[in-house]
């Protein structure tokens, strides 16, 4: 039998630092592009939640704005378009000027019901808002 010298059996060779190296590198390349489409499926994840979220805030209050002040159909004879709902009583102006959806159309359906209708987006800058309907009781 041969002995081994002591000084062979300190260490690693360089033949297995390599060896561990590369393992290493493949390793943390799969970890990285696995990480790296886990968070842009996050990211667009969280701005289709943000989006559906505005979207149910903006409905939410204009619909407890509708159900809490009262309002009138009002028609323009001379133009086709849709008739403009715009609020009455105490607090008519400001509501008018600051509702969140402009302009609410509006179609009386009987005499004790009206629908009121948005179409379009809440502002120029803001996709996240396409229609809004809710019908109010006279």
């Amino acid at each position: 039998m041969t002995k081994v010298s002591p000084q062979r059996k300190r260490g690693f060779t360089l033949i297995e630092l390599v060896v561990t190296m590369a393992v290493a590198g493949i390793f943390m390349t799969l970890v990285m592009n696995l990480y790296s489409s886990a968070n842009s499926a996050f990211i667009t994840y969280r701005k289709s939640n943000d989006t559906f979220f505005a979207y149910n805030v903006v409905r939410a209050k204009s619909e407890r704005v509708l159900r809490e002040h009262p309002g009138v159909c009002v028609k323009d004879l001379d133009s086709d378009e849709a008739a403009i709902y715009r609020f009455t009583g105490e607090y008519a102006d400001s509501l008018n000027e600051t509702f969140p959806l402009r302009p609410l159309n509006c179609k009386p359906i009987d005499k004790k019901r009206t629908l009121v209708f948005f179409r379009g987006h809440a502002d120029s800058t803001s996709k996240a808002l396409y229609g809004f309907h809710y019908i109010v009781d006279r």
